[in-house]
């Protein structure tokens, strides 16, 4: 709901603060007091395109303010809370019209784009005159419009949950049969580069083990010439006598020469014991000459083993180590067709199912709103001879779609359409001509659409423009009683220049214009008995009032109390 408008510099206003209640509210005035400016304003909240002949003269800037109450469960509240702004009953929308043409927007006090508050803004409040072409008028919203009224919330509901599934199923069957063609054609890919890598009979820690045997033969010459010399410097030739011959005759001097001196006993005992060493020496040295055995190492063989298993790990990008994984990853790979084929045929069958099922509850989400459209035409055919709209007809088309352009709404598409004069077929809402008309119908529409169940998600201040233009009393009358209808469970904000109209609103706002040294400025006050009766006087009777006028007046005002 709509409680507080504040409208700064614009055209003739210098600063005016409107506060607004809930329930059925009308702006009456002389012609050209200024009640059109008022829905200029508001229209700059919806993201109408600015003007700079929106900025009163002497001014740079326009600012329009709009403070809305609303429950945290309205469809404008999830809006901005899906876009990031913490909102839980109160919405400000604030829009400033720049002397450069350009404009910035608010909510809440945080800038949002142009296109974001007139999102949002139609959320809250829908207008109805010659040149607004939203809400009703877009068909888009037509669908959900017959699905509220209706009352098959639900229905809808299952539709969207079933479809959601089978889409979801669809995507997932798709995605399984890209991924199996993709390993289809590499199916022959697959194969040889198992066949190559199963090809090599990998062994554990192979290519280290070849890089060992390699180094060997690489230094096979320096190893034999340094064991042949270690040999010679420990065992001698023929010309010299080994470490462990001389040792032994070094023994049997030291033998000789004992028992004359204590102390060369010790050094006896280091000439046993480095006899016994040299000995061990000796035998290991025969066992790492005899184990240098290179008979079985080939070179050629190394390089080339080397070579093809870094070429193929090089072809995976890969380290020779980790060629037995993409063994196993292989093997996998081609496992997964078989296991892709059998989900292909599972998920087929799911999609399928799915599939059925929404065919099934569309049919009879489609018949429903087939029953409840001829429901609806009807009532709102009896509202248009009421409203001077005797040659006009209404109607809800409903159709089916091409299956590649089923929703999660339905197979149907839902357009309003309407005949305005007998014979000339029916066309689409929006392209009524007659502003007044198109008003009208909007009230028609409204009223039979009207129920007490209606969602606090999508409550709307409602704004009709001189709905009542052209028509006579007894018209007037009837419009003014089903805008009060309208009013018990909405806020409807009504232009009007018909006292039948304005004597049944539960609010009166009276724009005027005041001429101070030649300069025009506009004032709303809101009415009480006594002045909402003087002004309808003045409505009914024109510049002067006259008792009669009074008399007619208050006689309007009590039977609208009855």
């Amino acid at each position: 709901m709509l409680v507080y408008l504040s409208v700064e510099d614009i055209v003739l206003i210098d600063k005016l603060e409107l506060y607004f209640k809930n329930g059925f509210t009308v702006f009456t005035g002389e012609t050209g007091a200024g009640k059109s400016i008022i829905i200029d304003a508001v229209s700059l909240i919806l993201g109408k395109r600015s003007e700079k002949r929106f900025i009163k003269k002497g001014s740079k800037k326009a600012t329009v303010s709009a403070l809305f109450q609303i429950n945290k469960e309205h469809s404008a509240a999830k809006f901005a809370r899906l876009h990031g702004f913490d909102i839980d009953d109160e919405i400000i929308l604030r829009r400033q019209v720049l002397i450069n043409g350009r404009s910035n927007c608010y909510l809440n006090d945080q800038i949002i784009t142009l296109n974001f508050m007139k999102e949002i803004g139609n959320l809250l409040i829908e207008v109805h005159g010659q040149n607004d072409q939203a809400g009703l008028l877009d068909n888009s919203n037509h669908m959900s419009i017959l699905d509220e009224w209706s009352n098959i919330g639900n229905a809808v509901k299952t539709v969207s949950n079933i479809f959601n599934e089978y889409k979801e199923s669809k995507i997932l069957l798709h995605k399984t049969k890209d991924k199996f063609i993709e390993y289809k054609q590499n199916k022959d890919s697959l194969n040889l580069d198992l066949k190559e890598i199963k090809n090599l009979n990998l062994k554990i820690n192979e290519s280290e083990e070849l890089l060992k045997n390699r180094k060997i033969l690489m230094s096979s010459e320096k190893i034999k010439s340094a064991l042949h010399n270690l040999n010679f410097y420990i065992n001698g030739d023929e010309n010299n006598k080994s470490l462990y011959e001389k040792l032994g005759l070094a023994k049997k001097e030291l033998e000789s020469i004992v028992a004359l001196n204590e102390k060369f006993i010790s050094l006896k005992k280091f000439v046993d014991q480095t006899i016994i060493e040299i000995k061990e020496l000796e035998i290991e040295l025969d066992n790492c000459i005899n184990s240098i055995d290179l008979s079985n190492l080939d070179v050629e063989y190394i390089e080339s083993r080397l070579f093809n298993l870094r070429k193929v790990a090089s072809k995976h990008n890969v380290e020779i180590n980790e060629l037995d994984k993409v063994q196993y990853k292989l093997i996998e790979q081609l496992k997964h067709l078989d296991e892709y084929e059998i989900n292909i045929k599972k998920l087929g069958e799911v999609k399928d199912k799915n599939m059925l099922l929404y065919k099934n509850k569309s049919m009879i989400l489609s018949s429903d709103r087939i029953k409840s459209s001829k429901r609806l035409i009807n009532a709102i055919n009896l509202e248009l001879p009421i409203l001077k709209l005797e040659n006009a007809k209404f109607n809800v088309k409903i159709e089916k779609l091409e299956e590649n352009k089923w929703a999660n709404t339905g197979i149907d598409s839902v357009k309003f359409e309407v005949e305005t004069n007998k014979g000339t077929g029916f066309h689409s809402i929006g392209k009524i001509a007659s502003g007044g008309e198109l008003s009208r119908l909007m009230l028609a529409i409204k009223v039979s659409l009207l129920s007490d169940k209606d969602s606090v998600e999508n409550k709307k201040t409602i704004i009709f423009d001189e709905v009542d233009a052209g028509v006579g009393g007894a018209v007037a009358d009837a419009i003014g009683k089903r805008l009060q209808i309208l009013g018990n469970n909405n806020q409807v904000l009504v232009v009007t220049h018909h006292p039948q109209v304005a004597v049944r609103s539960s609010n009166h706002l009276k724009v005027f214009k005041n001429i101070l040294k030649n300069f025009s400025k506009i004032n709303i006050s809101n009415l009480e008995y006594d002045d909402k009766l003087e002004e309808i006087a003045r409505m009914l009777s024109g510049e002067k009032i006259t008792d009669a006028a009074r008399k007619a007046a208050e006689s309007l005002l009590e039977e609208v109390k009855r």
